[in-house]
């Protein structure tokens, strides 16, 4: 039950991330602002966070943290690759990649240093 969350998270973010470009706004000040980046940074900081919080097990802290980095990094990717290859109108962008991956680094980031007074 607890991985409920993060699987409906997950499918949100694949929901959302094959809606038709045209129903995005394409004014300047949406681009200026950068906001699809910081959506992506949001979805992913939360996906990070849903995935942590469902993984009870015990185990090291660093481990943890980078197997999750690499769930939600390869996630990012994998819809990427499938927007590019399924889609007509959202294609495969680096930066939209990279946003994933500040957003889930954000908070194993916070994540740690709650965890560890020693890091960092």
């Amino acid at each position: 039950m607890r991985w409920l969350l993060p699987i409906i998270w997950a499918g949100l973010i694949s929901y959302l991330s094959f809606i038709p470009a045209n129903n995005f706004p394409d004014d300047d000040l949406f681009h200026l602002l950068f906001i699809d980046k910081w959506v992506h940074v949001f979805f992913y900081f939360f996906f990070a966070f849903l995935l942590l919080n469902a993984w009870r097990e015990i185990s090291p802290v660093f481990l943890k943290a980078f197997v999750i980095l690499i769930v939600t990094v390869c996630f990012g990717l994998l819809i990427e690759v499938l927007q590019e290859n399924l889609t007509t109108t959202r294609h495969f962008e680096w930066l939209d990649l990279v946003a994933d991956a500040f957003g889930s680094v954000s908070y194993i980031f916070i994540w740690l240093r709650r965890r560890s007074k020693d890091f960092l």
